[in-house]
């Protein structure tokens, strides 16, 4: 089956859309439109490494954003459908399949059904940043005990959010999303979400160093975590577990990027394997650690629906 590769539709302008991306201003390509575009010789031969071999495959995915439309209501998340049927096209073919996440398991769990739909029974899902373990396999959960910190901070940030909406309109309708482990404050559904998350993230910061938590930045939202962990110590660890001879990350957002520089150094060490990017202009920035770039999580959804074709028509 041959793959199609769509044309760069131009090039988008990098114009400051955060105050969490820092990246250069330069001129960034866009990924062609409800697909998958491919900027590197690692990008353009991923199809062909995996096909030559699927069941050496690690293919490691965030959530949201990726495969899950951003939504202002973390609650409302759900899965894309297309994203999930590709995955479920690949289940028991790859090495290994996880969902990489700052999110709680029990949330990414529900929001993919991967319990009560079939089609993902080898599913690994590693919440709160790989604190968390799941594989549908065997049931086998991991789910170490919340830290009080992170409790007394949920509190703080709730006061926060309302002393901001106070002080300045601008900042009304920020919300709490209690991540278990972890604690974040939302402003998408602010009235200025930029202006509330610049007026926020100090004060958060201060939070953070009081209680001895750590911070991540992200698509307007600012998180508060207990353990100092990252997506890319969860891939090195799966990468460790399984011995996959082709990597694949997926992701949209800053806290992805350690996960992806962890596929660059695979790359350069001579492996196959791919940094795939769900494209935002709220990150154009990612645009600069990936091998494939994809338009949103459609985007993402293509990529996954031609890895599958080359995965199941393996001879």
């Amino acid at each position: 089956m041959f793959e199609l590769i769509l044309p760069i539709r131009g090039l988008r302008s990098h114009r400051g859309t955060g105050m969490c991306d820092h990246g250069p201003m330069t001129d960034r390509p866009a990924p062609a439109k409800k697909s998958w575009t491919p900027l590197t010789d690692a990008g353009r031969g991923v199809l062909d490494a995996v096909a030559t071999d699927p069941g050496s495959v690690l293919l490691a995915l965030d959530f949201d954003g990726t495969l899950a439309p951003i939504v202002d209501d973390p609650a409302d998340s759900a899965m894309a459908e297309e994203s999930r049927a590709a995955m479920s096209r690949m289940d028991e073919k790859l090495a290994i399949m996880a969902i990489i996440t700052g999110r709680e398991v029990a949330a990414v769990r529900h929001m993919t059904a991967v319990d009560e739909v079939p089609g993902l029974e080898h599913l690994v899902v590693l919440g709160q940043y790989g604190v968390e373990r799941y594989d549908a396999a065997t049931g086998a959960l991991r789910d170490p005990e919340v830290p009080e910190s992170v409790r007394i901070a949920k509190g703080r940030l709730e006061g926060l959010a309302e002393e901001l909406g106070q002080q300045d309109p601008r900042d009304v309708g920020c919300r709490i999303e209690d991540k278990g482990r972890a604690v974040a404050l939302h402003t998408r559904r602010a009235a200025d979400p930029a202006h509330a998350l610049a007026s926020a993230a100090p004060r958060v910061r201060e939070i953070a160093e009081e209680l001895d938590l750590h911070c991540e930045d992200g698509r307007n939202i600012i998180e508060l975590k207990s353990a100092v962990t990252t997506k890319a110590q969860a891939l090195r660890e799966l990468i460790d577990e399984v011995k996959p001879r082709v990597v694949i990350m997926c992701g949209d957002d800053l806290g992805d990027v350690p996960a992806l520089e962890v596929i660059a150094e695979w790359i350069r060490e001579g492996h196959p394997g791919a940094r795939v990017v769900s494209y935002s202009d709220e990150q154009p920035s990612m645009t600069d650690h990936a091998d494939i770039i994809c338009d949103q999580t459609e985007g993402v959804s293509a990529f996954l629906a031609a890895l599958a074709d080359r995965v199941c028509f393996t001879k």
